[in-house]
């Protein structure tokens, strides 16, 4: 079954959430959202092409990614970016001391959010190509 666009609207929605979390200077939730959004946007292209793949890594789903569409790898720096803010920006623990949310800048957020826009942008062509 393909949930491809399912995938996308969800990537939709952690990017629209990231956007809102910038106007309210919440920098660790806005690269949280962006790296989430990056993820099924490129899990979504992956469905499309009839490829599943359970993990939370944007760097391991671009590697499989590459495979059946070599143009994607102009995203690496983009995931790899992105995959930095997994863990660290939704576990305090991920620091010696200090809540998570005291770790990030402002430039860092829209950094990420601006990224993760970029690969939804490309994802929505290629999930949704053919469509009016």
């Amino acid at each position: 079954m393909d949930r491809s666009k399912d995938l996308l609207a969800d990537a939709e929605d952690f990017l629209g959430a990231a956007k809102d979390l910038l106007a309210s200077g919440r920098w660790s939730k806005v690269c949280f959202n962006a790296q989430q959004a990056a993820d099924l946007a490129l899990k979504a292209v992956l469905q499309k092409l009839g490829v599943e793949r359970r993990t939370n890594s944007s760097v391991d789903l671009l590697q499989e990614l590459v495979k059946h569409l070599p143009e994607s790898g102009k995203f690496w720096d983009d995931v790899r970016v992105l995959d930095q803010y997994y863990i660290p920006t939704r576990y305090a623990n991920a620091f010696t001391a200090g809540p998570a949310k005291d770790k990030f800048t402002e430039w860092q957020a829209r950094d990420a959010a601006g990224r993760a826009e970029r690969i939804l942008e490309w994802a929505r062509r290629h999930v949704l190509q053919g469509e009016a």
